[in-house]
C-alpha cells in the first residue's frame, strides 16, 4: 500500500502503560543528551603492544581523526535529535507544551501532582489534568511515529 502526502502512518494499537512507557523513553533520551550530551571520546597516544600472531597488520589508520568524527557525528545527532523534539513539542497547545515542558522535559524527577498543583497557574485538578495529557499523549506519539519513521527511511 502506498502512502500519500496527507496520510496519518498507521498508529499501532498500545495501552496507555506501552503510550506511557514509550514517551518516557524518547524524554528520558532527550533529557540525556540536553543535560550530559555524551561521552567523549579520546585518542590514544601510546602504542598497544599486544602480540600478533601472524606479524604485522599492515593496517593503515588514523585514531586522532577516527575519534574526532566519531565526537562530531555524535554532538550533531544528539543535537538534532534535541532540535527534532523540541519542534514536536512547540506544535502542541500551550496547556500541552507547558505540562510536557514542566513534566518530562526538564526533571526526572518531577511528579504528576507537582505539575498540576504548582506549576499550572491557576492549578487544575488531577482529572482535567489527566484530560491534558492524554491529548498531549495522542499527538506525540503520532509525531513521534512519523519522525522517527521517516528518519529512519531517508
Amino acid at each position: 500500500m502506498v502512502m500519500g502526502f496527507m496520510d496519518m502512518p498507521e498508529h499501532e494499537a498500545m495501552d496507555a502503560k506501552q503510550a506511557k512507557a514509550r514517551i518516557d523513553e524518547v524524554f528520558a533520551k532527550y533529557r540525556m543528551c540536553k543535560v550530559m550530551k555524551f561521552a567523549v571520546r579520546e585518542a590514544r597516544i601510546t602504542t598497544n603492544y599486544e602480540t600478533r600472531e601472524n606479524g604485522a597488520t599492515n593496517r593503515v589508520g588514523d585514531p586522532t581523526a577516527a575519534v574526532a568524527v566519531y565526537n562530531t557525528d555524535r554532538a550533531s545527532e544528539c543535537l538534532a535529535f534535541c532540535e527534532l523534539i523540541e519542534s514536536i513539542v512547540h506544535e502542541l497547545e500551550p496547556d500541552e507544551q507547558l505540562l510536557i515542558r514542566e513534566r518530562y522535559m526538564k526533571e526526572a524527577r518531577m511528579t504528576d501532582t507537582k505539575v498540576y498543583n504548582f506549576r499550572f497557574d491557576p492549578p487544575i485538578s488531577a482529572v482535567t489534568y489527566g484530560h491534558i495529557r492524554k491529548r498531549a499523549f495522542a499527538k506525540l506519539l503520532n509525531a513521534f511515529q512519523y519522525a522517527f519513521h521517516s528518519t529512519k527511511t531517508s
